[in-house]
């Protein structure tokens, strides 16, 4: 068998599989391949003794509309952080989408799908807010376009926080939402997921998740600002582990002002892990400490709280590959798979990351990316690495 690359010597780590050994990786054309005993002939070995081998991650809430938001970044710049799919997290509405697809997906190296604000306008900017009365939404318009990328629209999106919806119309809003995502399904044969921004809800956290469908994302779910998932006396409310039971999909979605050390704390004590660790990155925190970064700087506050490693890279990779219906595809190493492959060193170093209220959280190791590929090419490279 001829290879374009062999991965060798590393801890490779697949949570989609299981796995968690040392072996090499087999990158041939696109995909991983599986030698099954052949000799391999290949002119490009990568030393990977002493780093962690990993499906490429996937950042599953991010803001990404480069140059069509004010807030968004350009995705690409994610794949020195070991990042190698995404998915915006409602950045363009109705009558922006196409042209987010056009001027920025299909331009990208990375993986990407998207939600679809409701607000036909998307979020425009920091100091323009949408508005989600559903008298404003085009449904004709909206249905064209999710029927015409359907294959990159994964939902609808509502940010339910006070300031954006009328206190009194929060409940109301939402509820339409969902409405409008089932029957859109029932025209067009989709099966829209409804992603809703949590932070300092009007509506108290069980309430909004009992709207909630399973596979609908409750994103923000750490967040310390008015009505959390935790009770008073640190357990989750009961109405919070019946939406996950039924299947609702927790994310964290970190960003500046949605994540909460203390709530984060307490959720993990009582057991209740994030299904998904994500960034929420915009413009003004992308690489800037000390809230988000980056995806591995927010990895590392969850391994900081005492989740383990495996369980936070399924967070990052295998977990949020299914969701976008590309399960085995990407977010794995198993033989067939497509090639996003991240190396990644262990760095014993301590910094300090910030929640909303600024209570600080330090952290003792970060993971760095060394070398990340995207579908079997070389697309980062530390300098020092692979000489």
């Amino acid at each position: 068998m001829r290879a374009d690359f062999i991965i060798r010597g590393g801890r490779v780590m697949d949570p989609y599989t299981g796995a968690d050994e040392i072996k090499d990786i087999v990158v041939c054309n696109t995909r991983i391949a599986d030698p099954d005993g052949e000799q391999v002939e290949c002119g490009h070995i990568i030393d990977a003794s002493g780093c962690i081998v990993a499906p490429g991650l996937i950042d599953f809430h991010t803001h990404i509309f480069y140059e069509g938001s004010g807030s968004c970044i350009r995705p690409d710049f994610m794949i020195s952080q070991g990042t190698t799919a995404a998915v915006d997290a409602g950045s363009a509405g109705t009558v922006t989408y196409e042209s987010f697809y056009k001027s920025v997906i299909a331009q990208s190296t990375m993986r990407i799908k998207g939600f679809l604000t409701t607000y036909s306008g998307g979020q425009l900017d920091f100091k323009l807010c949408e508005d989600f009365n559903p008298e404003l939404i085009n449904l004709a318009r909206m249905e064209r376009v999710i029927d015409k990328y359907r294959d990159n629209i994964l939902g609808l999106k509502i940010r339910l926080s006070k300031g954006v919806v009328p206190d009194d119309k929060g409940l109301d809003y939402l509820k339409r939402v969902i409405e409008l995502a089932e029957e859109l399904d029932e025209r067009l044969g989709t099966s829209l997921r409804v992603c809703v921004h949590t932070t300092n809800s009007p509506i108290s956290a069980s309430e909004l998740a009992g709207c909630l469908r399973p596979g609908d994302i409750f994103c923000h779910c750490f967040q310390g600002a008015g009505n959390t998932i935790v009770m008073e006396d640190g357990q989750i409310w009961p109405g919070i582990l019946e939406a996950r039971k039924k299947g609702v999909i927790f994310d964290a979605a970190n960003g500046r002002g949605n994540f909460g050390v203390a709530t984060a704390k307490q959720a993990l004590k009582a057991g209740f892990l994030p299904d998904i660790i994500s960034t929420d990155l915009t413009i003004d925190k992308f690489n800037i400490p000390p809230y988000t970064k980056n995806l591995p700087s927010v990895m590392a506050k969850y391994i900081t709280m005492g989740m383990n490693l495996m369980d936070v890279l399924h967070t990052v990779t295998a977990a949020p590959a299914k969701i976008m219906g590309m399960e085995g595809k990407i977010g794995t190493l198993q033989p067939g798979a497509d090639a996003d492959i991240v190396i990644l060193k262990e760095k014993q170093l301590s910094f300090v990351q910030k929640d909303f209220k600024d209570e600080e959280l330090v952290s003792n190791s970060l993971l760095v990316p060394q070398l990340t590929m995207c579908a079997g090419e070389i697309n980062f490279c530390q300098a020092d690495f692979f000489l």
